[in-house]
């Protein structure tokens, strides 16, 4: 277990105290409660941003398979040679 974490700014040492008072919770409680709430909405944002660069590309390749196939489709012959090396 590391040290503990001591607040050095006695404005926001306050403030915990003074809403750890109107809630009726421990300081430990209260910032263990507003950490595990923040981490929560971040790992909700971070999956949605996720979600939301996944229906981008699906929509790409959906886009790219509905073009049109223009000419033949090439093979590796067309690329290389019969000992494997680039034409």
């Amino acid at each position: 277990m590391n040290a503990p974490v001591q607040i050095r700014k006695p404005e926001v040492a306050e403030r915990l105290r003074e809403l750890a008072r109107l809630e009726g919770k421990s300081i430990t409680d209260l910032v263990e409660e507003m950490v595990r709430e923040r981490d929560e909405r971040l790992v909700a944002r971070r999956e949605a941003e996720i979600e939301a660069k996944l229906a981008a590309v699906e929509e790409i390749v959906a886009h790219f398979n509905s073009l049109p196939i223009v000419g033949p489709l090439l093979t590796d012959d067309d690329f290389y040679d019969e000992d494997g090396l680039p034409k």
